[in-house]
């Protein structure tokens, strides 16, 4: 199985499977920004077709999986949802095969999908055959007891990033070096999952013999979302996999939305906490 990062989404491709799952594409978020913060950012629902026909025209992809929160507001009734995801998915379905695992953001999502868009069940789907299977679903539920067969899950929810900072100066006035908040880049996470952990939670019998498997987090596939600094020690992540100690948070491995390695967080946690205590002497 040949698993492919690119432009935050995941490619997947086997005898069985040639796909392109992504995450979290919350369509109407630039309607929040513009009231709450007043700026205004051009709709991204064209500009996400057009990135998803492309990967899918590269890789010659024939299906599309959305790992969950397709829309911003978790209610339906507003404009926004009206006017733009219907032909939003409309477009998708003539360029991929569609099939959305909803989010926690999807209440009442089917009724503003064409008929050719598969929604599948909240606690997630197994794709694939054989050793090749792969386990999909968004993150914020339990997933279902057939995704623990599988060896790779992937979900989306946390929206993963890492923080940069940046030391500036003005010597010509008399100001020393500073550091300032820099943005945030998106970032995938590829954690150790405990399947027990997660068996007892659902009253299911413990394998002895069969307790970890890998959990992919994906990064929101909207560019105007950065996420949560997973290289910041107060940041928590959302979903009762974290919250209940079923992923081994610091030894997960943080990756570029290219499938760098970048290290694990809990390096990664220890180089900002240096750099905080470590502030230079003019401040």
């Amino acid at each position: 199985m040949e698993i492919i990062f690119e432009d935050r989404g995941l490619i997947i491709q086997n005898e069985s499977l040639s796909a392109l799952i992504i995450s979290d594409l919350h369509l109407g978020i630039e309607d929040e920004i513009s009231e709450e913060r007043g700026i205004h950012f051009p709709l991204q629902d064209t500009s996400i077709i057009d990135r998803i026909k492309l990967l899918v025209k590269k890789y010659e992809l024939s299906t599309l999986y959305i790992v969950g929160d397709v829309k911003h507001t978790i209610l339906t009734d507003i404009p926004y949802n009206w006017e733009i995801i219907p032909e939003f998915m409309q477009s998708l379905t003539e360029i991929v095969q569609t099939t959305i695992i909803p989010g926690n953001h999807d209440g009442d999502l089917e009724s503003l999908l064409p008929r050719d868009v598969e929604l599948a069940d909240v606690h997630g789907i197994v794709i694939g055959t054989g050793n090749e299977k792969v386990g999909l679903f968004h993150g914020h539920s339990w997933p279902a007891p057939e995704l623990l067969d599988t060896s790779l899950i992937i979900a989306g929810h946390s929206h993963p990033a890492v923080s940069r900072f940046r030391v500036v100066s003005k010597p010509e006035i008399g100001r020393g070096d500073r550091r300032r908040y820099a943005g945030s880049v998106p970032v995938v996470l590829s954690s150790q999952l405990g399947k027990n952990c997660i068996r007892r939670r659902l009253g299911l019998l413990e394998i002895p013999d069969d307790d970890k498997a890998t959990l992919t987090t994906l990064p929101s596939f909207n560019q105007l979302i950065s996420g949560i600094a997973v290289n910041s020690p107060h940041s928590e992540f959302q979903g009762p996999l974290f919250e209940n100690s079923c992923v081994d948070v610091l030894e997960t491995e943080i990756l570029s939305i290219d499938g760098l390695y970048l290290g694990t967080i809990g390096w990664m946690r220890e180089r900002f906490n240096e750099m905080i205590k470590s502030k230079p002497e003019s401040e």
